[in-house]
């Protein structure tokens, strides 16, 4: 029992580590390298085979969903804007005007700039990183949280194809809109402060045809209130963390101009119909009468 708990110990440093430097040295952190990095752990556990057998369906189909989302800005639709439903939720106010007013600096970068970029680029590592954590306890629990990911992003994806929808930093574009209402990109230009032309992206994702019209839902918010609620029955404190998690999420994708807050608040609409459609079918499979054989015949 030690040898496991020490290894998971250190695997959590190792990836601690691995992520910080990448992030210190402008490297995208990727699905590819969250991956690799697992499937090291995996085989320091002796559960290499088994890794790759568990997670090569849900790789190929996520890595799938990547490279469809992009073509789902070609289908001609114009992306709706969301700003007038923001604005009546919110009292005539844009929540991502307010927060840059009062945070964002242009010639400088603050420390809020930077801990909102880090939830940013933690979008794709952290439901990877939980499902980890899912299929070294019970691979039965793995596969109910992989397959409500994976049914979420296709829900999204249609979503995506017949009604796009403009994030604010688009809406509100600089040199299109009064200074007074321009919502700063604060990603790329905390990117561009940072490391500027430097900054490291793969050819993989550098050829992928990415979609700014996949504002709602926000997956970004949905990962994981998603890993929440599949944690919540088995690992509390994790399900604990992962709320405040997605609670820090949503408030910087709408800091960063990426997101509107109801962009995340569908995204959770999102989630509890994924939740639950793989639950019932989980549910339906186990109360199915055992086939039996047939029996030859005398």
């Amino acid at each position: 029992m030690r040898r496991p708990r020490v290894i998971l110990v250190g695997s959590i440093l190792y990836l601690a580590l691995i992520f910080g430097v990448m992030l210190w040295r402008g490297i995208s952190i990727e699905p590819e390298w969250v991956v690799l990095a697992l499937l090291v752990i995996a085989i320091a556990l002796g559960r290499g085979r088994t890794f790759i057998a568990d997670w090569g369906p849900f790789l190929i189909l996520f890595f799938g969903y990547e490279a469809m989302r992009g073509f789902a800005a070609k289908t001609g639709f114009a992306p709706h804007d969301l700003s007038g439903m923001e604005r009546a939720v919110f009292g005539g106010t844009l929540p991502t005007l307010t927060l840059q007013h009062a945070f964002y600096r242009p010639e400088a970068v603050g420390l809020q700039d930077v801990v909102a970029m880090f939830f940013y680029f933690m979008h794709f590592p952290l439901p990877i990183v939980v499902g980890f954590v899912f299929w070294l306890r019970s691979r039965e629990h793995y596969r109910r949280f992989i397959g409500a990911l994976l049914f979420m992003a296709l829900l999204s994806f249609i979503t995506y194809l017949f009604w796009p929808s403009a994030p604010p930093w688009y809406q509100f574009n600089e040199g299109v809109v009064p200074d007074d209402v321009a919502v700063h990109k604060i990603l790329n230009e905390t990117v561009d402060k940072f490391w500027g032309a430097s900054y490291v992206v793969t050819p993989i994702y550098s050829h992928l045809n990415p979609n700014q019209f996949a504002a709602f839902p926000s997956l970004h918010a949905a990962f994981p209130a998603l890993a929440a609620v599949y944690a919540w029955s088995r690992y509390r404190a994790l399900a604990i963390g992962l709320v405040l998690w997605t609670a820090a999420v949503l408030v910087s994708i709408v800091y960063l101009g990426e997101h509107y807050v109801i962009d995340a608040l569908d995204g959770f609409l999102y989630v509890a119909v994924a939740a639950a459609t793989v639950e019932a079918f989980t549910r339906w499979r186990g109360r199915r009468p055992p086939s039996t054989p047939a029996r030859p015949s005398a």
